[in-house]
């Protein structure tokens, strides 16, 4: 997968295009990021050629966004968006217009979202090209929309919740004409897919400004409208917003999730990222992280094959790192997660996670029967390596020896007549 532009590679498509005879300027976050004096992780060049004419000038040319005037130029194991001057057709659902149609630099400024990623940059003549006043809102410090708010929202939802982002990422304040349109129109939001929200939010939880993020979701009406299941509760969502700020500072967006949503049930944590259509991986860390959000209390003194167990999972440094938020605002110490960490420290790594020294094919050669007490026999050997009761095959098998007896001589489970 190509990595996103750097200047340079932006620069040569640029220069070709120039070459061409056509009109081509840097545009968006990077005129900003520039002019604040930021660093910039990704380039785009805006231009009066079309998409077929881009494909005509370099040699590898993906035409995906054709439809929408953008085509993705690739050079060097770089992609750089090359997108046609455009203004964007009426919005029937919120999401995305029905069409564009090409037009001059200045039109194309005008049909964006907030005057800061509004201005273009000339790098051969150095020169900014700001037909929306984004230089002087960048001096400002504010985010507004471009014209008036309430339509560039309806033309997107999503940028609602970008306004919040770029708020919070450079430490501005939101226009209040741009803000009460937002509270206005918060429930629009459940028109946009869950994909684009849930990836939204992960740009948000992934920086050390996540807690101010996700109390301006709340204060905008927001948040009601993407995490509903935490803010019915005020209690819930007040105690998951700072825990969010606890650990903001790690950025580390499975983390920060799982500081938000670790109070949630199973059932509503799945029942959100299906909706978000984020992955099963995620979905699995974020259960983990919640079903022993509250075992800093019992951590240190579990019963050593329990603490393996969690510390088998990928995602315990992060359950101690919510272990040590949580108890520090039960208790105000971490001295419970403080000794939890410290039995971890001490356990070899490779003592976590053993091969079995017992496995079903020998249990099934000294006789037992495949079924449900197999299994229970096999978990209870495990637990004994893990517990280092037994650390040789032979205890192992003697164990085993031992259970399987003591299987045979138990009552049969009672059956369940459902006739």
């Amino acid at each position: 997968m190509a990595k996103p532009a750097d200047r340079s590679t932006a620069l040569w498509v640029l220069r070709r295009l120039r070459r061409a005879g056509h009109q081509a300027l840097f545009a968006g976050g990077c005129v900003r990021d520039m002019l604040l004096d930021r660093p910039c992780a990704d380039y785009d060049v805006a231009t009066d050629a079309t998409p077929e004419q881009v494909a005509a000038l370099f040699e590898r040319v993906l035409l995906i966004g054709a439809q929408f005037g953008v085509a993705m130029v690739l050079r060097k194991g770089r992609s750089v968006e090359v997108a046609t001057f455009r203004t964007d057709l009426p919005t029937s659902d919120g999401r995305r217009p029905d069409g564009v149609r090409f037009v001059s630099a200045r039109q194309d400024a005008l049909r964006r979202d907030f005057t800061i990623n509004g201005m273009f940059y000339d790098p051969l003549a150095e020169k900014v090209i700001d037909y929306v006043g984004g230089r002087e809102d960048l001096g400002r410090g504010v985010i507004r929309t471009i014209g008036p708010p309430e339509q560039r929202f309806a033309e997107d939802y999503l940028r609602m919740l970008r306004a919040v982002r770029f708020a919070v990422r450079l430490g501005f304040r939101i226009d209040p004409a741009t803000a009460d349109a937002i509270r206005t129109q918060a429930p629009s939001i459940s028109a946009v897919s869950g994909e684009r929200i849930c990836d939204e939010l992960t740009r948000m939880l992934s920086q050390a400004t996540a807690g101010k993020a996700m109390r301006l979701l709340g204060d905008l009406g927001l948040a009601q409208e993407v995490l509903g299941e935490l803010v019915a509760d005020e209690g819930l969502w007040a105690r998951a917003v700072a825990r969010v700020e606890a650990v903001a500072g790690r950025q580390d967006v499975v983390l920060a999730l799982a500081a938000l949503l670790g109070e949630l049930s199973g059932g509503a944590i799945r029942a959100l990222i299906r909706r978000w259509g984020a992955s099963n991986r995620r979905r699995d860390a974020l259960c983990f992280l919640a079903r022993g959000l509250d075992l800093w209390r019992t951590a240190a003194e579990m019963p050593l094959c329990g603490f393996k167990r969690l510390m088998a999972n990928e995602n315990f440094p992060r359950l101690i790192a919510l272990w040590e938020v949580r108890e520090r605002s039960a208790t105000g110490a971490a001295a419970l997660s403080r000794k939890a960490r410290e039995r971890a420290d001490g356990i070899d790594v490779d003592a976590v996670c053993p091969p079995a020294l017992v496995t079903g094919d020998d249990l099934r050669a000294m006789g037992m029967e495949p079924g449900p007490r197999l299994g229970q026999v096999l978990r209870a050997l495990y637990d004994a390596q893990l517990d280092e009761t037994i650390s040789t095959r032979a205890e192992a098998l003697a164990r085993a020896g031992e259970l399987a007896a003591a299987c045979d001589d138990a009552p049969p489970t009672a059956e369940t007549d459902d006739r």
